[in-house]
């Protein structure tokens, strides 16, 4: 079943926009950020994964770091699919306080007991 989660960032703070829960897989689809402040913000985006289950998130992948996004302008990718896995996260921040608003689309499957990596 598709999904959507957003979150609007006010402060420089990183947001965690959505967590995949235990059992479920995620097709993440569309990334879509915009940002309604008056200056020219820097917006981040990353998973994150506990990758050895001790609860600690160490490993990352950036979709965006540090990336542009003028006033009144927004970014979309909606050409790229990400598998996600229980307890990946994907999280947000800006290089200054401002007006952004952070929208994912995933599709969340159940899928019961699964390995979340194979190494």
């Amino acid at each position: 079943m598709l999904f959507s989660k957003h979150e609007t960032l006010t402060t420089t703070d990183t947001t965690t926009i959505f967590e995949v829960p235990n059992g479920y897989s995620a097709h993440w689809n569309l990334l879509f950020i915009s940002n309604h402040g008056g200056s020219t913000n820097n917006v981040t985006i990353f998973v994150d994964n506990d990758t050895d289950g001790d609860g600690t998130y160490t490993d990352q992948f950036y979709v965006f770091d540090g990336k542009q996004v003028t006033s009144k302008d927004f970014l979309q990718v909606s050409d790229a699919v990400f598998v996600l896995h229980p307890t990946d996260r994907i999280r947000a921040s800006t290089s200054s306080a401002g007006d952004v608003t952070v929208l994912v689309t995933f599709d969340l499957i159940y899928t019961g007991i699964s390995f979340s990596n194979f190494n």
